[in-house]
């Protein structure tokens, strides 16, 4: 037992007058490849979510028209889809010759943010319950990365069908 005693003692001994950690050259040497790399990543990370804002709008758009283009195939309304003075896509149904903002929870409005400029039909999109729709082409131009997305909406179905253009 005294072998086993001196062993444990010895070893705890050899632990405490070793200096564990790092040296200053080291902890530089890592917070400069960390550094550069973050340089690296940050700046396409930045472009990724500009793109991830613009890619969003667009299927937030797509959803809400589709939407709207069911809407009015199976309630038998006339429906529309108008920007307003929020810059909200906002949709209306015409009843009791009028048109009535629509309360549906799928129909929600969808807003548009300041730096994205998109080219929405002034009277608005028209949907008819024949199950037939406008088909105009609509531009989004996101002003912060100079880029442009046509889509038109297929008259037959209200899906989107994208030609996108590259940054200038």
């Amino acid at each position: 037992m005294s072998n086993l005693h001196f062993i444990f003692v010895r070893r705890f001994e050899n632990c405490k007058l070793k200096k564990a950690g790092f040296t200053l050259i080291e902890l530089l040497v890592v917070l400069a490849i960390l550094s550069m790399m973050a340089g690296v990543v940050l700046p396409s990370a930045a472009v990724m979510m500009q793109k991830n804002r613009l890619e969003a709008l667009i299927h937030q758009t797509s959803v809400l028209c589709r939407e709207a283009f069911e809407k009015a195939v199976f309630s038998g309304k006339n429906y529309q889809i108008t920007m307003n003075e929020n810059r909200q896509l906002v949709v209306d149904y015409f009843e009791n010759s009028r048109w009535v903002p629509s309360t549906d929870m799928w129909l929600r409005p969808v807003p548009i943010p300041a730096d994205i400029q998109l080219d929405w039909p002034e009277k608005g999109w028209q949907i008819l319950p024949e199950g037939y729709c406008e088909s105009p082409q609509l531009r989004f131009f996101d002003q912060l990365t100079n880029e442009s997305v046509f889509v038109t909406i297929r008259a037959y179905d209200a899906h989107f069908v994208r030609k996108t253009v590259a940054a200038r």
